[in-house]
């Protein structure tokens, strides 16, 4: 792989850990939906004499500033990947090939593994790996001509 080629892969790359903080924030969003799902019939009275609603009352809130810090840094996180993908798929329209091109979008946009890109694609892994190596050196033409790479 040349240097430009690796830029390039690096470049299309870029979203992948942005990709799994999203995802993971959003887990965590839906974590604390459920937690505060079951804080409120907590809040209210658990049947018990021991019931320190004041304490409830705080665990509540502290999880609602949880949630609403998280989702803010999650909706930023999104827009910026949403941003990042739209230049990629600019990027990736670029290529002149449609083998290139849907090995790109399979792979950089889609976050498909090697093995069901070439069951995709119906051609051996073999194959599918000399396309991205292709793919690449055009992509570091393609970004060249951006301002990309």
């Amino acid at each position: 792989m040349t240097n430009r080629a690796y830029r390039a892969k690096c470049w299309l790359n870029r979203n992948y850990n942005l990709n799994k903080q999203v995802e993971a924030d959003q887990r965590m969003l839906e974590i604390l939906q459920d937690r505060l799902g079951n804080g409120v019939a907590k809040y209210e009275s658990d049947g018990s004499e021991c019931h320190d609603s004041d304490a409830a009352r705080q665990r509540h809130e502290d999880t609602l500033l949880e949630m609403s810090q998280l989702r803010e840094r999650y909706e930023r996180e999104k827009r910026q990947l949403v941003e990042e993908t739209a230049k990629t798929r600019k990027a990736i329209s670029e290529l002149q090939d449609p083998a290139q091109r849907a090995v790109a979008v399979d792979r950089y946009i889609n976050g498909l593994k090697w093995e069901n890109i070439a069951e995709l694609e119906h051609v051996a892994i073999a194959q599918v790996y000399r396309i991205h190596r292709t793919m690449l050196e055009q992509m570091a033409t393609v970004l060249e001509n951006f301002g990309g790479v």
